[in-house]
C-alpha cells in the first residue's frame, strides 16, 4: 500500500511539472475584449515562459487579413511587440502561435474593437499630441 502511494505522489509531482512546463498567455495589449477609443501602434503579448512566435494574424471583422508591418521574432523570448500599420474603426481578432523549448506548439487568440469615430484622421496614438485641446482650435497648456 505504502508502494501505491508513493507512485501516485510522484506521478502527480511528474503530471504537475509537464502541465507547468507550457507557457501560456499572461497578458497583451490590447487587452482580450478591450474597447479602444485610440489606435493602437502594436500588439504586445507577454508569455509565461520563453517560446518562439512562429505566426502572428491579425484580421478584420470582414475577414480580411491585416498586414503587420514588422515581422515576428523566432527567438525564444517571453515578451514580443508587433507594430501594427493605421486601422480602421471596427472589429479585430489577433491569432497568435507559439512554440515551446520542447517544441510543442500553443495557439490562442483573442480580440479587441477599435472605436475611432472622434479620431477618423489620426494614425496612432502618438498623434494626440497634436491635436487641439478646444473646439476653437487652439492648444491652451500652460508652460
Amino acid at each position: 500500500m505504502k508502494v501505491f502511494k508513493n507512485a501516485a505522489i510522484l506521478s502527480l509531482v511528474l503530471l504537475s511539472n509537464l502541465v507547468s512546463a507550457h507557457s501560456g498567455l499572461e497578458n497583451s495589449t490590447p487587452a482580450n475584449g478591450a474597447m479602444l477609443n485610440q489606435l493602437p501602434e502594436s500588439v504586445e503579448l507577454e508569455f509565461s515562459l520563453p517560446v518562439k512566435l512562429v505566426k502572428l494574424k491579425v484580421i478584420e471583422q470582414s475577414g480580411k487579413l491585416v498586414k503587420v508591418t514588422s515581422a515576428p521574432s523566432k527567438e525564444f523570448k517571453s515578451n514580443f511587440s508587433i507594430e501594427l500599420p493605421e486601422l480602421e474603426a471596427g472589429k479585430y481578432k489577433v491569432i497568435w502561435v507559439t512554440m515551446g523549448k520542447d517544441a510543442h506548439k500553443m495557439k490562442g487568440e483573442f480580440t479587441f474593437l477599435l472605436n475611432t469615430s472622434d479620431m477618423e484622421k489620426m494614425t496612432h496614438m502618438s498623434d494626440m499630441k497634436k491635436m487641439p485641446v478646444n473646439a476653437d482650435g487652439h492648444d491652451h497648456q500652460h508652460k
